[in-house]
């Protein structure tokens, strides 16, 4: 079976940049009880440009630091509902029309306006539980603090897997990608766990929808892990989905160890991932093999 190439993004260029181990001096971020925040501008612009981790609370991906923020209508007046008297970081925004496309039709006759935004919002970077985990316990440069502790390691997978209970499941999936050189992305948008990019979204179109299905040594369904069903039905409508959008459906297996009740960071070597590549069958694509 071929595997399809990743589909280049027009007039994008790849840039080599400094591996996140490599730098000097760790990363500080905090954790709200629902992800990890980082507000350092540095900071910021440092994790999602060497690897693309975390997603910015105000741009669409990327946290964009400048003096003119450019933002849609839209954006304009739901933070005109948030405007505050007593705010200090009063800035000049460029408001553009509403659209859901940026294609050639929508620069034509584009009329830009100066607002003013009142808002208490500025820009933070929020990566998810296992994000930070990976960066803090893997790449080892990533500080995560909860009310001005410094957490370990053991705190820190105590805390996510009691905030999340599928953390565990998600990051061995997500470690076993980014050790394979993928950038590994939420996949909601698609009806999937994750999807995977080649260099980064910047470049590359993603190439695969990954779902986690947890199985016992038996490969038989670990029913009381299950996040969702696994019927030929729903899995043929998930992998039309995928075909429409230019991607493949994944179906990574989680083989969880009988022995183990709970598992710690460690304990992660015992488990084994199955790799199911899903494809339409046509009876034309038979007979040209």
């Amino acid at each position: 079976m071929e595997l399809q190439e990743p589909r280049k993004k027009k007039n994008s260029k790849f840039k080599k940049y400094i591996p996140l181990c490599n730098l000097e001096k760790k990363i500080s971020s905090y954790f709200n009880g629902f992800s990890i925040i980082i507000e350092n501008i540095d900071g910021m612009k440092t994790i999602y440009e060497r690897g693309f981790f975390g997603k910015a609370n105000l741009s669409r991906s990327c946290p964009i630091i400048r003096q003119n923020e450019i933002i849609r209508k839209r954006q304009y007046l739901r933070r005109c509902k948030w405007e505050s008297k007593d705010c200090k970081n009063i800035k000049k925004v460029i408001v553009v029309p509403d659209s859901d496309t940026d294609d050639d039709n929508y620069f034509v006759n584009l009329k830009p306006e100066y607002q003013i935004d009142r808002s208490p919002m500025k820009e933070k970077l929020c990566l998810s539980l296992v994000e930070a985990y990976y960066l803090s316990n893997y790449i080892k440069c990533l500080n995560v603090y909860c009310e001005d502790t410094l957490l370990s390691q053991s705190d820190m997978w105590q805390k996510f897997s009691e905030t999340d209970t599928c953390f565990v499941s998600n990051y061995a999936i997500y470690k076993h990608f980014r050790r394979k050189g993928w950038v590994v992305k939420p996949g909601i948008k698609f009806g999937g766990d994750y999807i995977l990019y080649k260099a980064g979204p910047p470049y590359y179109h993603a190439s695969y929808v990954v779902i986690i299905d947890i199985v016992n040594e038996d490969l038989s369904r670990k029913k009381e892990m299950q996040r969702r069903s696994m019927d030929t039905v729903n899995i043929i409508g998930l992998n039309r989905l995928c075909e429409t959008a230019g991607k493949e459906l994944l179906i990574c297996q989680l083989i969880w160890p009988s022995e183990l009740i709970y598992i710690s960071d460690q304990d992660l070597s015992k488990i084994s991932i199955n790799e199911i590549l899903v494809r339409r069958w046509t009876e034309t694509q038979d007979n040209q093999g």
